[in-house]
């Protein structure tokens, strides 16, 4: 569950990514001032329920359906051997696409469903896919009726995309997955381990073979924002990176 809290910290935090007031929260954040009154500020309602799960975000920009996301065992294993549960792994594409891709988006959301509807690995790779589902099983509430222990699935998700990472691989996608995994580390509280993925991903970014294609522009586009939003994330005081 995620606390009211959570959620004034959400809402600032995606006002840092979005908004052009950037040196004022910091300021107002340097003053000790309340998350309401902050939120308040920002023009949003700092009224909210005490707990919010991510099952039931009405504000995911992804949606099955809209995509036509291929449910069958055979597709889903193109992309991770880390588990055969389909209902669990769309489950977790829809937790990621829901909490994660509006406040960080870190690459084209339409470009990757493409080419994992297409098994293509222009803008999908097991990397990416592992990484997001490994993000995503943190954000699931956990429930008496779960059939899957989520947390050990994550772990297994992360040990996935750790055995394959290379420092040295410059495909977008992999740095891409490096992004993710800078926020997989941050929510586990292993901020050395997530800076250096970050850093890896910040140095390799300017590496990337530019292409001339308006997909890959709008994939790369969104790569070097997110990666600047999220070393501005960094940069802000330790307890609101301990909060993200």
């Amino acid at each position: 569950m995620l606390r009211a809290k959570d959620h004034l910290t959400e809402q600032i935090i995606q006002a840092l990514s979005s908004d052009g007031k950037v040196p004022e929260i910091i300021e107002r954040l340097k003053n000790d001032e309340t998350y309401e009154a902050i939120v308040e500020w920002l023009g949003r309602s700092p009224v909210v329920e005490e707990t919010v799960s991510p099952r039931e975000s009405q504000h995911s920009t992804f949606e099955a359906s809209d995509h036509e996301m291929d449910g069958s065992i055979s597709t889903a294993f193109r992309w991770t051997s880390v588990t055969l549960d389909v209902a669990a792994f769309h489950h977790l594409f829809q937790l990621y696409f829901a909490w994660v891709h509006p406040v960080h988006t870190l690459f084209s959301e339409g470009h990757f469903v493409e080419s994992y509807q297409h098994q293509s690995a222009n803008y999908c790779s097991p990397l990416l896919v592992n990484a997001i589902c490994a993000l995503a099983c943190h954000l699931h509430s956990a429930a008496d009726t779960d059939e899957v222990d989520y947390e050990h699935l994550g772990t297994d998700f992360s040990d996935a995309v750790k055995a394959e990472l290379d420092p040295d691989d410059t495909s977008i996608t992999s740095i891409q997955a490096f992004a993710v995994m800078f926020l997989v580390e941050c929510s586990h509280a292993n901020g050395l381990r997530a800076a250096s993925y970050l850093r890896i991903a910040t140095d390799n970014i300017s590496r990337v073979p530019l292409l001339d294609d308006e997909g890959f522009k709008e994939a790369w586009g969104n790569t070097v924002r997110g990666l600047d939003n999220l070393n501005a994330l960094v940069a802000l005081p330790p307890f609101i990176i301990a909060q993200n």
